[in-house]
């Protein structure tokens, strides 16, 4: 039983492919959520982690928040932009102001950009592979009408070409939830607290 277990544990290690995390915009500014009114957008991701997200992301600022964060999918009486993009211009910022009367903004965006590898690949592939997936967080002062804070994660795994041993890799849903955490992480603890 000992030699089983020993194995499997040498199996892991050698077929594990590590996700390395790529971390960029405001990763260490300070954000002070002591003070007015937060609305969170609809998660923009592929479905099969949106509603994962949006849990996540409700579940973490309420604990940041409290009463004073709302979704945007279970508050009744606001008006939104039909089509709000990537990028926020003054003049959209200002609708939104006016029509839910929040102080900030929050948009989350989830993006694969490769799926090539399953979770357990096979060995001797002819050519590389590997799961990518970004998410960024950016928040908007809808009273000053500008961006405040945006963070990106990229993460990705890898498996080279002509690798003969069997892949453990993470799928790019798992990796784009983990990075999501991250954020959060990030934000929880470079609050300002005074």
């Amino acid at each position: 039983m000992k030699k089983i277990f020993a194995l499997l544990i040498v199996i892991t290690f050698t077929a594990c492919h590590s996700t390395k995390y790529t971390h960029s915009g405001n990763v260490n500014s300070r954000l002070d959520f002591k003070k007015g009114k937060w609305l969170s957008h609809t998660v923009e991701a592929p479905k099969s982690i949106k509603e994962s997200l949006t849990n996540i992301a409700s579940e973490k600022f309420t604990a940041l928040l409290g009463n004073r964060f709302s979704d945007v999918n279970t508050i009744r009486g606001i008006l939104l932009p039909a089509n709000i993009t990537t990028n926020l211009s003054k003049a959209d910022l200002k609708d939104i102001k006016n029509g839910t009367g929040y102080d900030f903004f929050i948009k989350i965006n989830a993006t694969v950009i490769s799926d090539e590898v399953g979770i357990l690949g096979q060995g001797n592939i002819m050519s590389s592979s590997e799961n990518r997936g970004e998410v960024t967080v950016t928040i908007y002062d809808l009273n000053l009408l500008e961006e405040m804070y945006f963070q990106s994660v990229v993460g990705n795994v890898f498996v080279p070409e002509n690798y003969d041993n069997l892949a453990l890799t993470k799928s790019t849903r798992s990796i784009i939830i983990k990075g999501f955490k991250r954020i959060m992480k990030n934000i929880h603890k470079n609050q300002i607290k005074n």
